[in-house]
């Protein structure tokens, strides 16, 4: 049965995404009720709340006993009085464009990889209606293809960040219609070739080089952007995610959990107060109260009128408490998505790091490193350590802050009850041994071994992890709530 309080925002944005992005034109008439229900897996509650949100939005409109219809519409693109666009900061959009290619391409090409016969199907649909007459539109419309691609690995997060550092808003202006002619039947090539054999890495390395080529590093290429774009402002608010209620007070009980579990309040330890968590957390004093109300009711914390609160001098209840894996869903759906993210990215990121630097910063790291070992039998700090060190150290700004989301997403693996423990204490070293071997690496100046070691280090984490949350039950609860094919199907 679906959890139906996570799937309000997630129809509402894939609903939105057609929408906006012309497969619902104005004028189209949205299914019925039981119809939506039927299609998302959820109940007549939930699709009411998305239906209301989207006539909120502006989207669709509503009347009594009649099906919504989109009255959304699009501007012409083929008209210059239809944006108020202007000439992007060229240092901002060469830091953005940087970040793509190391964020991007390695999606795109996982993507193309999952995909199988008919799940082409989609993207030559797309190229096979780009019309090299109308240039705007053309490379308007374009963009959908890779957005595919990138949607096709059901990952939330990186659609999120896709759409943060404002390509969609990006309008190409070029005069060569042979150019578009090349670039569409290119396109088409690659598709039909992949229809009959999954290309090799190789290939599809060549075919997207090919199509930078032919696009983005051509003399006569020039974009135009709103004047709000991340093209002229710089990247912002990428951590602004939209939360329920419930996520908002589960995020406080779970971090404190897990703060416990590791070690950092102790038996009879007095915890921040309301004021200070509703500081701490960035939520109201309704959030806090819920949250240790929660704690108190598992017999983890104890709170007095007066003198506060305080953890259970019966710490052992924290291993015997039942937390619904349904109640923090969206928690590990996040955790998941930003380990997927981080390791098909983090090889290109430590790379560019490793060039940037000094030999002090990296003696910093490995000393972080030997006193991060004395905790290693009971969770596995190192690789936050390391991600820390990546993070601080991004020599591009938008990348940066992409990856601040990325580390405060994986830290939410402390949190998640029960997953972190005192088995496999080998495991554990072992990972710490591997960051130590990566750091000293960077140390004697290898680049290269340094991100590959980096990588290999992160991949298998999230190996590890996978495995393990697949024995608590969180993967098969995850997948039961959330599919993750209505993102490109």
């Amino acid at each position: 049965m679906k959890y139906d309080k996570f799937q309000y925002d997630r129809i509402f944005e894939i609903i939105k995404n057609k929408i906006e992005s012309g497969l619902m034109p104005k004028g189209t008439v949205l299914p019925s009720y039981a119809a939506l229900c039927r299609e998302y897996k959820v109940s007549n509650k939930t699709i009411r709340r998305v239906v209301a949100m989207l006539s909120d939005a502006g989207l669709i409109e509503t009347k009594e006993r009649q099906l919504s219809v989109v009255i959304f519409e699009q501007a012409d693109p083929e008209s210059d009085s239809a944006h108020n666009l202007k000439k992007p900061n060229i240092p901002v959009m060469t830091d953005i464009l940087k970040t793509a290619e190391i964020l991007y391409y390695p999606f795109i090409c996982h993507g193309i990889s999952l995909c199988d016969k008919f799940d082409w199907d989609i993207p030559e649909k797309i190229v096979q209606q780009l019309n090299p007459e109308t240039p705007k539109l053309f490379w308007k419309n374009s963009k959908l293809i890779w957005r595919f691609f990138i949607a096709r690995c059901e990952n939330e997060l990186s659609l999120h960040i896709v759409d943060a550092l404002g390509f969609l808003g990006v309008e190409y202006r070029e005069n060569n219609f042979c150019s578009r002619v090349t670039y569409q039947q290119t396109l088409m090539d690659f598709i039909q070739k992949s229809r009959i054999a999954a290309p090799e890495s190789s290939v599809v390395k060549d075919f997207l080089a090919y199509i930078h080529f032919i696009t983005i590093s051509r003399e006569d290429f020039q974009c135009y952007v709103p004047a709000d774009s991340p093209f002229r402002i710089g990247v912002q608010g990428l951590d602004q995610w939209m939360k329920t209620a419930e996520e908002r007070y589960s995020s406080v009980y779970l971090d404190i959990l897990g703060l416990i579990s590791i070690g950092y309040y102790q038996p009879g330890d007095k915890l921040p107060s309301h004021a200070q968590m509703q500081k701490q957390y960035g939520v109201s004093v309704n959030t806090t109260t819920q949250a240790i109300q929660c704690l108190q009711k598992w017999g983890i914390v104890e709170a007095t009128r007066g003198k506060g609160i305080f953890v259970s001098t019966n710490i052992e209840t924290l291993n015997d408490i039942h937390v619904d894996p349904k109640l923090i869903a969206s928690h590990l759906r996040r955790y998941f998505e930003c380990l997927e993210l981080l390791s098909l990215t983090i090889e290109g990121v430590a790379y560019h790091v490793a060039a940037h630097v000094s030999y002090e910063q990296i003696q910093t790291l490995i000393q972080r490193l030997d006193e991060a070992k004395k905790y290693s039998s009971l969770y596995q700090p190192a690789p936050v350590v390391l991600l820390e060190f990546l993070t601080e150290h991004i020599p591009f700004d938008a990348l940066q802050s992409v990856y601040r989301i990325i580390l405060k997403n994986y830290r939410i693996g402390r949190k998640i009850p029960k997953l972190i423990n005192k088995s496999n204490a080998s495991g554990k070293l072992e990972i710490h041994r591997k960051c130590a071997a990566a750091a000293n690496v960077l140390l004697g100046g290898d680049q290269n071994a340094f991100a590959k070691q980096a990588a290999e280090m992160f991949q298998y984490t999230h190996q590890l992890i996978i495995e393990e949350c697949k024995r608590l039950g969180y993967w098969k609860t995850v997948k039961d709530i959330y599919d993750g094919s209505q993102l490109w199907k």
